[in-house]
């Protein structure tokens, strides 16, 4: 059949309507309507004691097979001794690879790899964590060895030696990346060298510690009564209440100190620290104290943070001195919280032709938080993006339960989770400039910056008071004589 012109015309006509129309009936997307505002219910633990006074906080997960475990035990490196620096993580290492009074460290690696469960230690600034995974027909086995550790580490002299020398050799590394000097430095002219929150590990340190210092720290803090235990899985709580009264049966209660250590005074005093190094970047870190966690304006410096130097591309700090002048590769800051005071801090790897330049446009932008408001976009861009990883740092039922169990801990309110997104959008431009003002102090700000200053654009003593730290004398005097 022959079809004529006005046939074919009809058909492409027709056919293009139909490809057409969802199109032309859509709209241009500022014409749509806002999304309806995100919400989120977070999953509660189930809380409760066991006889010995293990606090114990349990989520049931039936999606896989499997079971976490996590354990904080209260104390860590600010309770440690003078001269000892770096003994809460060789106790939390020596504690899994020394195995226990019964059983050695490689049999218990062996058990566990015939059932592919893993139980590792950490030792942290304020908590020392115990972890354990295993498919759920293995929790049992699981929680006897976890148990074991925990309650009976061997702490051989053989075990010890061998973390130490992989810790020394850490030690002997950390000189060699300057923007890791950076940070080590920046670290102890904030807080202090004498500070447990600026005193480092160094060899001296760490080969003072004996078996019997492990043994110790182990005692003073590792107490049923000193324990936050959470479990996460596919096993129900009837039958975890009845593992673990079994497996932690007999562990005595006993009284844990935890002194508070020595309130955090500010050092910074606009001074700009300067270390020699033969590199092609100024490694820089600036800032002074921050605040302490759990503090009424917590809101507001999230967003306020997301906006200066959190927010990845959307950030200030990230388009001014990368997108706009290509001055860095990625830069970040923010006003962090800590159990005393966190720290106000600012870290990028800068070019240094341009570093005094960068220096300035840094407490430009801190100085313009602290005078204008930031724009509507600005402050809803801040808020979707906090509101919106929230949620994602959610995704699993372990995470929920290590989360709970940390703010629990750090003294948070019970509601605090439940309540963060309300009081994220709740912030004003206002909120955000007073809190600019209060909290971020430029001319107080040290820096401390690792480089070549041949290479600066200007001399440092054109921007500040500047101290020069002999970084070769330093790395010389920790490491002490070499045979």
């Amino acid at each position: 059949m022959k079809r004529t012109k006005t046939q074919v015309f009809a058909a492409f006509a027709v056919a293009f309507l139909v490809l057409a129309l969802p199109v032309l009936g859509q709209r241009h997307p500022r014409e749509l309507s806002a999304p309806p505002a995100l919400a989120f219910k977070m999953p509660k633990p189930v809380m409760f004691t066991l006889g010995n006074g293990i606090q114990v906080a349990y989520l049931q997960d039936t999606e896989l097979p499997l079971v976490w475990v996590l354990g904080y035990f209260r104390g860590g490196s600010l309770y440690e001794p003078a001269g000892k620096t770096g003994l809460a993580q060789l106790t939390a290492t020596v504690l899994r690879t020394g195995g226990t009074k019964t059983l050695s460290g490689d049999r218990i690696n062996e058990e566990l790899e015939f059932i592919a469960a893993t139980v590792e230690a950490m030792g942290g600034s304020e908590f020392m964590t115990a972890t354990g995974s295993a498919l759920k027909k293995d929790f049992v086995k699981l929680m006897e060895v976890y148990a074991d550790l925990v309650m009976n580490p061997a702490f051989p002299q053989d075990k010890l030696d061998l973390a130490r020398n992989q810790s020394l050799e850490s030690l002997r590394r950390r000189w060699d990346q300057p923007f890791q000097v950076s940070n080590t430095l920046f670290q102890e002219k904030l807080y202090g060298a004498d500070s447990p929150y600026g005193r480092r590990a160094t060899p001296a340190t760490l080969k003072a510690i004996t078996p019997e210092d492990l043994a110790a720290f182990h005692k003073r803090f590792f107490s049923p009564t000193n324990l936050m235990l959470g479990v996460a899985g596919d096993v129900p709580v009837a039958e975890v209440k009845a593992v673990l009264n079994r497996v932690f049966k007999g562990w005595a209660k006993t009284k844990v100190e935890l002194p508070e250590p020595a309130p955090l005074t500010e050092r910074a005093d606009g001074t700009i620290y300067y270390a020699y190094k033969d590199t092609p970047q100024a490694n820089m870190f600036l800032g002074h104290l921050g605040v302490r966690r759990n503090g009424p304006d917590q809101y507001k410096l999230d967003v306020l943070n997301d906006i200066f130097g959190g927010g990845g591309f959307t950030a200030r700090l990230m388009k001014e001195l990368r997108s706009n002048r290509g001055l860095t590769y990625g830069v970040y800051g923010g006003i962090g919280a800590g159990r005393d005071r966190g720290s106000f801090m600012v870290g990028s790897q800068l070019k240094a032709a341009q570093f005094t330049e960068a220096l300035g446009l840094i407490k430009g932008i801190i100085q313009d938080l602290q005078t204008n408001l930031v724009s509507d976009e600005e402050i809803e861009t801040a808020k979707n993006s906090i509101i919106n990883s929230f949620v994602f740092n959610f995704e699993q039922k372990n995470q929920v339960m290590s989360r709970v169990m940390a703010l629990k801990l750090q003294g948070f309110a019970d509601s605090y989770l439940d309540t963060y997104i309300d009081n994220i959008r709740k912030v004003t431009k206002q909120d955000v400039l007073e809190a600019a003002k209060k909290y971020m102090d430029p001319a107080k700000m040290i820096v401390m910056v690792v480089g070549d200053e041949k290479k600066f654009d200007k001399p440092l003593s054109s921007v500040g008071k500047v101290k020069e730290i002999d970084l070769k004398a330093l790395i010389e005097a920790e490491r002490g004589p070499q045979k």
